[in-house]
């Protein structure tokens, strides 16, 4: 039976709750192997679904083999399809490009010897690549997305697809970064197999921000989405040792203000309260160079004209109501953009409403500074995606950034998922998903 012939079997579907949030697991069949699909979501008939067809890597999947991006592609797909809608992963069984778990041990010990990954292949007998994507595209068709946006670096993979009957709308570029471990390895499909990957420039000075790196990747895959679900939004704030973010809580050490400037620059926007304005740095209230466009929730619009910095990026202020037009104007004729939005049950600014303003001007990535109320209100209403949190070695007995009651006296359930401490001088970076329970 040739391969454009063959038929795929849907065995079962199951509902898989995860981390990353709900999917439903799909088993297929074909010649008795077993292939999967993990799905978000309703994606029959729907248009521009994104997808990653995500080929099986047992060292990097499972054990997190620094040899491979193959384990750091698949939780950052997680994470992504997470957020949206609706989404699918295609997970093939063809280990080691299709050569088979052994055949890849052994590649990798010829790697070991000097070869590059695509002469190992062929030393062993085999292509560069011998992986099947009609199975992945007999998936698709079952699924019965109209058309796909493909998570891919890999431009074979997208004609593979075509080539299949599959529509695809787009390629959304998914680089995890690189290391000691696989930076030859990268070089080598770059070079000799096509893959598009452009090898983030390593300065010394953000030599040890490379921790960050999955952040930044969750923004490359936001921007190139164009995302429907509305902007990704960080939290990204200081604390002391005790939990209280009093204006003056700040990074301590020279390193950690330097990822509060790298995280800064690789946002489109960065967003604060009105009441934490005082204390926002000029090239904040101005927005030159790579600085984000400064955002400010300001609900009776009190912004001082005399505090917006003129040039660079145009403040944008969300507020509430019918605004003064006198104030209106006070504000514009300093660069401003003001913009009304509705209120929420509390009386504040609608948050819902304030993304969707900031997404119609095309704003996709978010960071949020503070102050704590702002912080609280992001959490509680599950608005927050990734949070990198400095604790400072202080005690400085502020107000906290997350403890207090919500509505009705009810605070979110939430934690950061996956993780991760990061010491940078005397402060301590925490940082992950947000997950809520």
């Amino acid at each position: 039976m040739s391969r454009r012939t063959s038929v795929v079997k849907n065995l079962v579907k199951t509902r898989i709750p995860t981390g990353y949030g709900e999917f439903n697991l799909y088993l297929y069949n074909e010649h008795g192997k077993e292939h999967l699909a993990l799905v978000k979501g309703e994606v029959s008939g729907q248009a521009l679904v994104p997808v990653r067809v995500h080929s099986e890597c047992l060292t990097g999947d499972v054990f997190g083999s620094r040899r491979c991006d193959c384990g750091d592609q698949l939780k950052h797909t997680l994470q992504y399809l997470g957020r949206l809608p609706c989404g699918i992963l295609v997970y093939l069984r063809q280990e080691g490009r299709g050569i088979g778990l052994r055949k890849k041990l052994e590649a990798y010990n010829l790697q070991d010897t000097g070869m590059d990954t695509v002469e190992a292949n062929i030393h062993l007998g085999h292509q560069p690549d011998e992986r099947d994507y009609g199975i992945a595209a007999r998936i698709l068709r079952d699924l019965g997305p109209q058309s796909i946006r493909l998570i891919t670096n890999n431009p074979h993979k997208v004609d593979e697809l075509t080539a299949h009957g599959i529509q695809v709308e787009a390629r959304i570029p998914i680089e995890v970064g690189h290391h000691q471990d696989n930076l030859d390895y990268l070089r080598s499909k770059a070079a000799k197999m096509a893959h598009l990957l452009t090898f983030r420039e390593e300065t010394p000075e953000h030599r040890d921000l490379a921790f960050i790196e999955p952040l930044l990747d969750q923004l490359s895959l936001a921007r190139a989405a164009a995302n429907e679900a509305g902007p990704f939004v960080t939290l990204a704030y200081a604390q002391d040792l005790d939990g209280g973010t009093a204006a003056e809580a700040a990074p301590t050490s020279r390193p950690a203000l330097t990822l509060t400037r790298h995280l800064r620059a690789q946002h489109d926007a960065l967003l604060v309260d009105i009441d934490s304005l005082p204390a926002a740095p000029p090239s904040l209230r101005q927005g030159q160079g790579t600085d984000p466009r400064p955002v400010f929730l300001d609900d009776q619009l009190r912004t001082p004209p005399e505090a917006l910095v003129q040039g660079g990026h145009p403040p944008l202020i969300l507020t509430t109501g019918t605004p003064d037009p006198a104030r209106v104007a006070s504000l514009t004729e300093r660069g401003a953009e003001v913009v009304a939005v509705g209120t929420d049950a509390e009386g504040g600014i609608d948050l819902l409403l304030a993304l969707r303003a900031l997404r119609e001007r095309g704003i996709h990535t978010l960071m949020v500074e503070g102050g704590a109320a702002t912080i609280r209100r992001f959490l509680r209403q599950r608005l927050v995606d990734y949070a990198v949190i400095a604790i400072t070695p202080r005690l400085g007995g502020g107000p906290q950034a997350i403890g207090g009651p919500g509505p009705a006296g009810e605070a979110p359930t939430l934690g950061i998922t996956d993780c991760q401490y990061q010491t940078l001088g005397s402060d301590i970076i925490a940082h992950g998903p947000v997950g809520y329970g």
